[in-house]
């Protein structure tokens, strides 16, 4: 599996303090089944992570992650808040894509009063992929399901957090993002893992609690190596929620 939203890097945000809790999160995405994890540092007003910093501390984590044979890649990549998005440069921009490829991970806001869609278009529009970062988590997007849709329908992609589908950030959270895969409006899964025990990482664990075990291959591995790659991304599945909490595939949208 791929993993593109971890704040795995060692004290430069809310992730892990030291290169011990990283090198703990590495083994817990191993033991997940994780082969691959984008570091994705938050990039915001109070954790305004440059390139330079990101690019420092990634090669820290490939040497340690080589000293302690744990076998996992490690790409760059960031989180990015609207309000730094729209003062970074182009080549800033692409300087903390994912993987080096051409998708930006930009932050869906988790407070209300935020302008999002303005920020994701403008980015769309100047030829960066857009990712969604836990669009289910967002009051904002959860308000706007229509303005989700059309943001999709003009080329960005969402990533939702596995957990989400799980139910661990409560109810209104899981049943956004039922409705959004209802709607064929999920095309990829993370973790957002930030440590070993309040939120660790694992993608396929979540996901067969969800009962969707059936979609694992697709929006933890095919949808983000396509991403990775800069290739089309697989169209996103529809599920039908049932009582009880048991889902049917339609098929693909």
């Amino acid at each position: 599996m791929i993993d593109l939203h971890c704040h795995l890097l060692p004290g430069i945000d809310d992730g892990p303090a030291d290169l011990g809790g990283t090198l703990a999160m590495a083994e817990r995405h191993v033991r997940a089944g994780v082969e691959v994890v984008a570091a994705t540092p938050h990039v915001a007003w109070d954790m305004p992570n440059e390139p330079e910093t990101i690019d420092l501390r990634l090669a820290d984590v490939h040497a340690a992650l080589a000293a302690a044979e744990i076998p996992l890649r490690v790409v760059r990549g960031a989180e990015i808040d609207v309000h730094q998005a729209v003062r970074l440069s182009d080549e800033q921009l692409r300087a903390l894509a994912l993987g080096g490829g051409p998708w930006l991970l930009l932050e869906a806001p988790l407070q209300p009063g935020v302008g999002f869609a303005p920020v994701a278009y403008a980015l769309l529009e100047r030829g960066h992929g857009v990712l969604i970062a836990h669009p289910e988590r967002s009051p904002l997007l959860q308000r706007d399901p229509d303005g989700l849709r059309e943001l999709v329908r003009a080329g960005a992609a969402t990533q939702v957090t596995a957990a989400s589908l799980a139910g661990d950030f409560g109810r209104t959270v899981r049943e956004y993002a039922e409705k959004m895969l209802e709607a064929g409006l999920v095309h990829s899964v993370a973790s957002d893992a930030h440590d070993t025990f309040r939120r660790p990482p694992g993608m396929a664990e979540p996901l067969r609690a969800a009962g969707l075990g059936e979609l694992i291959a697709q929006l933890a591995h095919e949808a983000p190596a396509a991403i990775l790659a800069g290739d089309p991304l697989p169209p996103p599945p529809r599920w039908r929620a049932r009582r009880g909490g048991l889902r049917k595939l339609l098929g693909r949208g």
